[in-house]
């Protein structure tokens, strides 16, 4: 009878590992923490025009899904007397020249995006092929700014095998950037 009792607890040993190793995710928080990293270092990089990082980027692993990773920018970085007690508000051709600034910017942030995003399929090994990449990036700006052309969001995503195949056959850029969708909200 002890035997029984010792197989019936290996059973039960073997039955919880069995369910803690299904309830593993794909993707460990080692792999979302280097393309966090990445991101982050990215978008402080541009040293002549840096964005403004409001915050770190920050992924999350959504099984069945895939992985998203989101960031809050502002395209330019205001000059550091632009608004002072002295000088409490702006000229309106100073708006503008921030407005075509920023225009300019989401040219090049779209294309770092696109970057990210295909990079972002080596790091995240454990990750199914089938399952999306997604970057999102929350674009800040000031209630008096004019906003015309420029989104709230931009979420560039694709699927991650997708991704691999293009970079592996050494794809052009514009190659891949057909592959990644793109919103703006």
């Amino acid at each position: 009878m002890r035997m029984g009792n010792r197989s019936l607890r290996l059973a039960g040993v073997l039955m919880l590992a069995v369910c803690v190793s299904a309830s593993e995710p794909a993707v460990n928080l080692a792999s979302l923490k280097a393309v966090e990293a990445s991101i982050n270092d990215r978008l402080r990089s541009n040293i002549a025009d840096p964005y403004d990082l409001l915050g770190p980027a920050r992924g999350t692993y959504a099984e069945g899904y895939g992985a998203i990773f989101s960031v809050e920018v502002n395209l330019t970085m205001l000059p550091a007397l632009a608004i002072s007690p002295f000088n409490p508000t702006l000229k309106d051709s100073d708006i503008a020249k921030l407005h075509e600034k920023k225009l300019q910017k989401m040219v090049s942030l779209r294309g770092t995006m696109r970057e990210l995003v295909a990079g972002a399929g080596k790091s995240l090994t454990g990750m199914p092929g089938n399952e999306r990449i997604v970057v999102e990036a929350f674009l800040f700006s000031y209630r008096w700014e004019d906003r015309r052309g420029l989104p709230h969001r931009l979420i560039l995503s694709a699927p991650k095998q997708v991704l691999l195949d293009a970079v592996n056959r050494h794809a052009t850029n514009a190659e891949i950037a057909a592959l990644i969708e793109e919103q703006e909200l």
